[in-house]
């Protein structure tokens, strides 16, 4: 039983999780494996109010337990994301566990590795959440280092399973990418959120616009998608700052096929699926090397990596890559060969495979000693 974003067909839903449930839906997996889905997308972004949420958590915790009561699946496994989700999955974990079902938990959220380095209240939560798991599967060492560390699993009980989103497609668009005369074409991918750095990255590019000639696509929508547009609006910016809206394939597709440099200068993340996507079409990369970013580039070879919230550091890496074609290039070209070697999707399906047998074979875990947690807060 796979528990995650599997919306049903019409209705539009976006974000990373979405990508890889799609993805791997269209693997071999359903060919090797008896899947059962479960769609637990939220329904609204930003979020509704608690109430509602707290209401549509216990019809999704419902319709969870039906599931499980007439698949009896031999194993679980669930896509958590941040907040909220933590204490659903949680919750859906001791269940399947209480009726002796192995629980497998996939953390795609960045925020919670930084929630959980903060706060000792926090990292208690989750420890309780995620102590329903036989294992733990990582996107990479930022996780498996949290999961061992602060969770208290074996590193044999955490996996690590990359992001496996760079598709055949993707790849060709890579192996095709030519030299384009213009001017550069940057591309960001993702929720317009404030944690994603969009305010550093428009006031960024603000300054830059004074000397370099180049356009910004922004793909996605959020809760600053109001005041990015009155920003670009105030500092004259609607010749070079363009706003896609949320762009399914193939435009989106399109969209990597026609950019040069891919931009993400979140505050946190988990294993972007756009940045991937991106290493994929051998776009020249500049991001922030929070959570498990560092897995997947090297800065200076496959990516220019910039610290998160320093508009002033994003603006000097954009400009050595738009002035530099030779820079875009070499980049490029090593991120898409790294996609290709360590991000697709069926090397991922053979790691979900053997990791849901493994978890059948080990004993339940013991609940957390909350006096073992020993982190400062």
């Amino acid at each position: 039983m796979f528990v995650g974003a599997f919306p049903p067909p019409g209705r539009a839903v976006y974000g990373g999780i979405v990508t890889l449930c799609r993805t791997l839906l269209q693997s071999s997996l359903p060919e090797r494996a008896d899947l059962t889905l479960v769609d637990t997308t939220q329904s609204a972004h930003p979020p509704p109010p608690t109430y509602v949420r707290a209401w549509l958590a216990l019809q999704r915790m419902f319709g969870y337990i039906v599931a499980v009561e007439r698949a009896r699946p031999d194993a679980v496994i669930l896509f958590v994301a941040a907040g909220m989700s933590v204490a659903d999955k949680g919750a859906m974990g001791w269940y399947a566990r209480l009726r002796g079902v192995p629980v497998l938990m996939y953390p795609c959220g960045g925020p919670v590795l930084e929630a959980c380095r903060r706060s000792r209240v926090v990292r208690l939560a989750v420890k309780c959440a995620f102590a329903s798991a036989r294992m733990i599967l990582c996107q990479g060492r930022a996780w498996q280092q949290f999961a061992v560390e602060m969770m208290g699993f074996t590193p044999e009980a955490a996996p690590i399973i990359p992001n496996w989103t760079a598709g055949r497609e993707l790849l060709e668009v890579g192996r095709a990418r030519a030299a384009r005369s213009g001017a550069p074409r940057v591309l960001f991918v993702g929720w317009l959120d404030r944690e994603k750095g969009i305010a550093e990255l428009l006031e960024a590019c603000a300054s830059l616009a004074q000397q370099h000639r180049f356009t910004l696509y922004l793909a996605g929508e959020g809760n600053m998608s109001q005041a990015a547009r009155e920003f670009v609006a105030a500092h004259h910016l609607t010749d070079v700052v363009h706003f896609c809206g949320w762009v399914q394939q193939p435009d989106l597709r399109e969209h990597y096929q026609n950019a040069d440099i891919f931009v993400l200068p979140s505050w946190s993340e988990g294993l972007p699926v756009s940045l991937i996507e991106a290493m994929a079409a051998a776009l020249a990369v500049v991001i922030t090397p929070v959570g498990n970013v560092r897995d997947a580039v090297e800065d200076g070879t496959s990516a220019l990596l910039v610290p998160p919230r320093d508009p002033v550091a994003l603006r000097d890496a954009l400009a050595r890559v738009l002035t530099d074609a030779t820079l875009r290039r070499s980049l490029g070209s090593a991120a898409h060969e790294v996609a290709a070697l360590r991000y697709g999707v069926e090397p991922a399906v053979e790691r979900f495979i053997a990791a849901a047998q493994l978890a059948q074979s080990r004993p339940a875990r013991a609940a957390p000693r909350q006096g073992a947690d020993t982190h400062s807060s």
